[in-house]
C-alpha cells in the first residue's frame, strides 16, 4: 500500500509539471479508489510547491478534496508559498490582489466540513508573519474605514484622517456586527465575520498589524504584497538543478 501511495504522489507532481489543473482532476479520480486516510498520506507525499501549483489551478468555485483532506500547516504553507504564483496584473493592481487573496482564503477555508478545522487553519495561517499579511489584505479596507459601501453599493468614503483610525474601526466593527447575516458568500465581508466568529484572536491580530500602518488602503496592499512575495522566495526550498553548473563558470561572467 506504500508503495502505491507513493506512485499516486509522483503520478500527480509529474502531472503537475505539464498541467497543474489536470493534476487536480486526477487526484479526484484517484480518490475514487482510495480512503481518506491513504489520500492524506499522498498528499503529504507532494511537496508544497507542487500543491501550490494545483490548488492555484483549482476552479475555486468548486471544492477540492485536496483542500479538504491537507492539514493546517499545509494550507498554511500555501498560502504563504502562492504569492510567487500572482500575475502582473494582479501583483501590480491592489483592487485585483484584495479580491484575489479573498477568493483563495475564501475557497481554503470555506471547503472544510468543520468549524474546528476552518479554526485551526485561520490560526495556523495566523501564526506565520507572512500569513497573518496575507490573512490582512481582503480586509484593509474595513478596517481602515476608507472604503464602505452604502445600501445602494455606492463607496462611502469615511474617516480618511489617521487620526480617526480608531473611530473608522469602531465603526466598521458596529457595521459588521449589525449586517453579520446580510452577507453572500461572495462577499469578502462574510469571511471576515467567519473569522470573528472562529477565531475572535485573529481578527485582533489583524487589527493590530493594521493599527502601526499609516499609509492609505491601497498603499498597505502593496506593502503587504511585496513583503509577501519577497518572504515567499525566502522560504522556498526548491533547489536549481543548475545553480551549481552556473557557479562553476561564474568566472567567465
Amino acid at each position: 500500500m506504500n508503495s502505491l501511495i507513493e506512485i499516486a504522489a509522483i503520478e500527480i507532481k509529474e502531472l503537475a509539471v505539464i498541467e497543474p489543473k489536470q493534476a487536480s482532476e486526477k487526484f479526484e479520480l484517484i480518490a475514487m479508489t482510495m480512503s481518506d486516510d491513504q489520500l492524506a498520506e499522498v498528499i503529504e507525499n507532494i511537496d508544497i510547491v507542487t500543491l501550490t501549483q494545483i490548488n492555484g489551478q483549482h476552479d475555486i468555485s468548486f471544492p477540492s478534496i485536496i483542500s479538504e483532506l491537507m492539514t493546517p500547516e499545509r494550507i498554511r504553507d500555501i498560502v504563504c508559498q502562492q504569492p510567487l504564483y500572482w500575475e502582473e496584473a494582479i501583483k501590480n493592481n491592489a483592487e485585483e490582489l484584495q479580491q484575489h487573496t479573498f477568493d483563495f482564503l475564501n475557497y481554503l477555508i470555506r471547503t472544510q466540513e468543520s468549524e474546528a478545522k476552518q479554526r485551526e487553519i485561520l490560526e495556523c495561517i495566523a501564526e506565520d508573519p507572512a500569513g497573518l499579511f496575507y490573512l490582512a489584505i481582503p480586509f484593509i479596507e474595513f478596517y481602515r474605514g476608507e472604503q464602505l459601501d452604502d445600501e445602494d453599493g455606492v463607496p462611502d468614503l469615511l474617516h480618511a484622517e489617521e487620526e480617526d483610525l480608531e473611530e473608522a474601526l469602531s465603526y466598521s466593527d458596529r457595521q459588521l456586527s449589525e449586517n453579520a447575516h446580510d452577507y453572500s458568500l461572495d462577499d469578502p465581508r462574510s469571511l471576515l465575520m467567519l473569522i470573528r466568529q472562529q477565531a475572535p484572536e485573529v481578527e485582533q491580530a489583524i487589527k493590530a498589524l493594521l493599527r502601526n500602518e499609516n499609509s492609505s488602503w491601497d498603499g498597505i496592499i502593496n506593502k503587504f504584497a511585496a513583503e509577501l512575495v519577497m518572504q515567499a522566495k525566502d522560504k522556498n526550498q526548491v533547489s536549481d538543478e543548475y545553480s551549481e553548473v552556473d557557479d562553476m563558470f561564474s568566472f567567465l561572467d
